[in-house]
C-alpha cells in the first residue's frame, strides 16, 4: 500500500478583508468553519481503517480558537477519524513560504515527516476543494520530479499567480510563478493561474526553503519561488516540476472577504442539496433551502421553497416538510408531515406526527408517534404522547401528556412561578392518558390531571383531577332579562 502524503493546512492569516475579530478559517460555512469541508476531503482521498492521515494546520491569528475548533470536530465528526492532526505555530505571518519552512522546522517536520517523504500543502480557505483534486495532486511524485504544481485556465485571472513557461508557450515548461503584482502587463495577460496547492518532495523542501527571500511586491517569502529553483543546478542535480490542470475553476474558489465566503457558501450548498437530490429527496425549489453538511436525510422526502436544514438534523423516510419550516439539532421520524413555518429546535418528532403550520417546538420536546401539535402551538420542555392532539392556539412548558390525549384551542399551562431570575421555578404539569381538555382552559403547575378525566371548557385547574372525573373551574352563567338595555344609549 502506497501511504499518503504528509497534508500541510495553511490557515494562520488573518484575513483583513473579512472586516471580522473572528480568524478567517473560523467564518461558517454549510455550519461548519471555513477548513472543515477541506479536510474532510483529505480524509475522503486518503483516510481508510488502516492508514491515518498526517495533516500539519499552521495556525497564527486566534490559534487557540482554531485549534479549538478543529478538535472538536476530528473528535465528533466520523467523516475525520483518519486525521492525525498537529498544529503548528506561524508566530509571524511572513507568507506561504515561510509558514512552510517553520512547519518544516517544527516538531512536526521532525516526527511527521520519513525521509523524501512528500507534503501535500493545501489552502484553509478554499472549501470548495473536492475529494478527487485532493487525491489526485496527492500520487506519488515522479521520478526526478520535486514539485507537482495544479493549475488552471480561468477567464479571469485577477488576484492569482500566472504560471509562466519557456517561450510563452502553453506546453512550454514551467519556468516559474510570479505573482499579481510582480507581473507585467504581458505576464498578466496570461490566463494559466496557478491554484496554490502544491505536492513537494520533502528533501527539496528542506534545501531549498532557506534560500528564498522577501525581493518582492509585498516583502515576503513566496512559496511560488520553489518552482523557480527547482529547474537550477547542474543537469545531474536538476528537478522537474510537473503539472496538474484542473478543469473546474469553482473548485479552486478562494474566500477572501464576505461576499466571496457567500457566493462559496451557495456553490457548496448547491452540492449537498444535489447530493441529497440524487438519494432521494425532493427539493421543489433548490436555490432557496439551506442545508449544513452535518444534517441526515432519509429517502421520498418532499421539501418545500425555503426550507433551512441545520445542525445535527436527522429526517426519516417519506417526510413532508413545508414551506419556511426551520429545523435545528432535531431528530424526525419516518412518514411525519412538518408545515408551513413551524419552527423546530433540539428536539424529537417521532413517526406519524403532524406538526404546524406555524407551531413551534422550543427544545428538549418530544412529540409521540401519530401526535398532532397544531397550528401557533408552542412547547417547550415538554413530553407529548402517542396520537394525542394539541391542535390549535396553545402553550405547553414543562408538561408530561400522555398518549390519546385531546386539548381543545387555547390551553395554557402556567408553569413559572413568577418569583425573580435568580430564584424563579418552573413546575410541571402532567395530564395522562385518554383525557380531555376542553378549549380556553390553563392549569396551574405544580398539578395533574388523572387518566381519563374531563376538564371542561373555561376552566383554570389550580387542584388535581382524579382519574375519571370531570373538572369544572369557572364561576356558574347568570342571565340577568332584559338587562343588556342599559348598555345601550337612548
Amino acid at each position: 500500500m502506497i501511504p499518503p502524503p504528509a497534508v500541510l493546512l495553511l490557515a494562520a492569516g488573518q484575513g483583513k478583508r473579512m472586516k471580522s475579530v473572528l480568524p478567517k478559517v473560523l467564518h461558517e460555512i454549510c455550519g461548519e468553519p471555513l477548513l472543515i469541508p477541506i479536510l474532510r476531503s483529505i480524509d475522503s482521498a486518503f483516510g481508510t481503517d488502516a492508514v491515518s492521515v498526517n495533516v500539519g494546520i499552521i495556525v497564527g491569528h486566534g490559534r487557540e480558537k482554531v485549534e479549538a475548533a478543529v478538535r472538536s470536530a476530528v473528535k465528533e465528526d466520523p467523516t475525520l477519524r483518519h486525521l492525525k492532526v498537529d498544529f503548528i505555530l506561524q508566530a509571524e505571518q511572513k507568507g506561504t513560504g515561510h509558514a512552510v519552512h517553520s512547519a518544516m522546522e517544527s516538531t512536526w517536520g521532525s516526527l511527521r515527516l520519513k525521509e523524501k517523504a512528500n507534503v501535500l500543502v493545501l489552502p484553509g480557505d478554499s472549501p470548495l476543494i473536492p475529494p478527487a483534486l485532493v487525491g489526485e495532486i496527492g500520487r506519488p511524485l515522479e521520478k526526478n520530479t520535486a514539485i507537482r504544481l495544479l493549475t488552471c485556465d480561468v477567464p479571469d485571472p485577477r488576484g492569482y499567480g500566472r504560471v509562466l513557461r519557456l517561450g510563452f508557450k502553453a506546453a512550454g515548461k514551467v519556468k516559474r510563478i510570479v505573482e499579481e503584482k510582480d507581473a507585467s502587463p504581458r505576464e498578466r495577460k496570461i490566463t494559466e493561474v496557478a491554484a496554490s496547492i502544491y505536492l513537494f518532495q520533502s528533501t527539496f523542501l528542506a534545501n531549498f526553503l532557506p534560500k528564498l527571500t522577501t525581493k518582492n511586491a509585498q516583502g515576503e517569502y513566496y512559496l511560488t519561488d520553489l518552482i523557480e529553483w527547482a529547474g537550477k543546478g547542474t543537469a545531474a542535480s536538476r528537478t522537474k516540476v510537473s503539472t496538474l490542470a484542473w478543469a473546474n475553476a469553482e473548485d479552486l474558489r478562494g474566500v477572501n472577504d464576505l461576499w466571496e465566503l457567500s457566493l462559496a457558501e451557495r456553490a457548496l450548498q448547491l452540492r449537498l442539496i444535489e447530493r441529497h437530490a440524487r438519494n432521494g429527496v425532493r427539493f421543489l425549489d433548490p436555490s432557496s433551502v439551506a442545508i449544513e453538511a452535518s444534517v441526515v436525510i432519509g429517502e421520498r422526502v418532499r421539501i418545500e421553497r425555503g426550507a433551512i436544514l441545520r445542525g445535527h438534523t436527522t429526517i426519516g423516510n417519506d417526510v413532508e416538510i413545508g414551506s419556511n419550516v426551520v429545523l435545528k439539532n432535531m431528530r424526525i421520524g419516518n412518514s411525519v408531515e412538518l408545515k408551513t413555518g413551524s419552527y423546530c429546535l433540539d428536539s424529537v418528532v417521532e413517526s406519524g406526527a403532524k406538526i404546524g403550520p406555524y407551531a413551534h417546538l422550543r427544545p428538549d420536546s418530544l412529540v409521540g408517534k401519530g401526535a398532532k401539535i397544531g397550528n401557533f402551538v408552542e412547547l417547550k420542555k415538554s413530553k407529548i404522547g402517542e396520537n394525542t392532539s394539541i391542535a390549535h392556539l396553545s402553550y405547553v412548558g414543562d408538561a408530561a401528556i400522555g398518549a390519546r390525549v385531546n386539548i381543545g384551542c387555547g390551553f395554557i399551562t402556567c408553569n413559572f412561578d413568577g418569583r425573580s431570575k435568580k430564584g424563579s421555578r418552573k413546575h410541571e404539569t402532567v395530564i395522562e392518558d385518554d383525557a380531555f381538555i376542553g378549549s380556553d382552559c390553563q392549569t396551574v403547575a405544580p398539578v395533574k390531571v388523572g387518566r381519563g378525566a374531563y376538564v371542561a371548557s373555561g376552566s383554570t385547574i389550580t387542584l388535581d383531577v382524579e382519574a375519571g372525573s370531570l373538572a369544572i373551574a369557572r364561576s356558574r352563567q347568570e342571565n340577568k332579562i332584559g338587562y343588556a338595555k342599559k348598555f345601550r344609549p337612548e
